[in-house]
């Protein structure tokens, strides 16, 4: 997995995940091994401790240059039995805004998320955010689905299963989810929006087509769902036009842990370098983790011209998030992790686990 074959261009990973402080050297190491520019942590919610956004919050202090972060919405109000969140979801963007994080994620589109948050998307519940990101021009990374063959007991692979990814009736299907959120491009037409894994629909080019099309706000990113390198490669001629056409729309990812090995997260930066950037026929390496297993049938690389891989890999995140990270307000940042860790402690997060807390404090001591 030698990355110094690939194209001397910058890179920036707009889709990796940081859940321990503890990692941050691995982290580090991780960014050199994988040749990045820069990294966009994005941080998710948890019933327990609210959300990451301490995390990415202690990345972006100490590395200003070096990460951009796309901070979590609080639903701790939510799981108390409140209807509505508090603070509310506009006044948490205002927040992230104050603090200086760049953008904001949601995973709750997947279907285990979006069935314990059980708001449609389209609802009221979340009107009044949606047009806020669009009024304010905050870019999201939103996780909508997952691959259709996780709703068939037939072809739902077996470490999907054993992440819990098997929905059954019980789960919103894909196409209701698709709609709710048509419905709030409809409503917002210049939120800025970046759906995760290609927005699971690698396996209709004419959908991914009129996705772009409809929507001019709209973009995609490439990381894996390993399902997506498959379903390219079976009409990778036509998804090399496509991929050339909406260069402009199309932003590189990995999906990298924090905590992950270094060979891992390299695994994974050179399975997408390495199909964008050669016309070779290649198979998942032997180093990858296991949720890019999936049979034994190689992929056939894309061989994008320069000019598009320059979009594909950093301007068009740039264009979205900035050509640099945002500064930090950091006394507003350990006014956060402290909030946080407060809500954290009254869920039952000890001391020696409330990250937050332990974040707070090594900023007061630092800054």
């Amino acid at each position: 997995m030698d990355l110094l074959r690939f194209k001397n261009l910058p890179v920036i990973d707009c889709h990796v995940h940081f859940w321990n402080y503890a990692d941050e050297k691995n982290m580090v190491k991780i960014k050199d091994a994988c040749r990045f520019s820069r990294i966009n942590i994005l941080s998710t919610y948890d019933r327990t401790k609210v959300n990451e956004n301490p995390e990415g919050i202690y990345m972006k202090a100490n590395y200003p240059d070096s990460f951009y972060v796309f901070g979590s919405l609080d639903y701790s109000a939510i799981f108390s039995g409140r209807k509505r969140a508090e603070p509310s979801l506009s006044d948490q963007i205002d927040r992230m805004i104050d603090i200086g994080l760049d953008g904001v994620k949601m995973v709750e589109g997947k279907p285990t998320e979006r069935k314990a948050i059980p708001f449609k998307f389209d609802s009221d519940f979340y009107r009044d955010y949606f047009s806020h990101l669009e009024s304010q021009g905050f870019p999201l990374l939103f996780h909508v689905n997952d691959p259709e063959e996780f709703w068939d007991p037939e072809k739902v692979p077996s470490w999907a299963k054993e992440q819990g990814w098997f929905y059954d009736s019980s789960y919103p299907t894909k196409d209701q989810l698709y709609e709710e959120v048509e419905r709030v491009l409809d409503r917002c037409p210049n939120l800025k929006v970046i759906f995760a894994h290609f927005y699971f629909v690698s396996a209709d080019l004419e959908k991914a087509s009129h996705l772009l099309e409809r929507n001019r706000n709209v973009c995609l990113d490439l990381t894996p769902g390993i399902e997506m390198f498959y379903n390219f490669s079976s009409r990778r001629d036509e998804w090399r036009s496509f991929f050339i056409h909406y260069q402009d729309r199309i932003l590189y990812g990995t999906d990298i842990g924090g905590g992950q090995s270094v060979e891992e997260a390299t695994s994974r930066a050179w399975i997408v370098r390495n199909f964008l950037e050669t016309d070779e026929e290649f198979l998942t390496p032997k180093e990858s983790d296991s949720l890019l297993g999936g049979p034994n049938i190689p992929f056939r690389g894309l061989n994008l011209p320069e000019a598009a891989l320059e979009k594909i890999y950093a301007h068009n995140f740039e264009r979205l998030a900035g050509t640099h990270p945002r500064k930090l307000n950091i006394g507003k940042a350990i006014d956060e992790c402290e909030r946080i860790a407060k809500i954290a402690s009254k869920n039952g997060v000890g001391p020696e686990e409330n990250e937050a807390a332990k974040i707070a404090s090594i900023l007061k001591s630092r800054f």
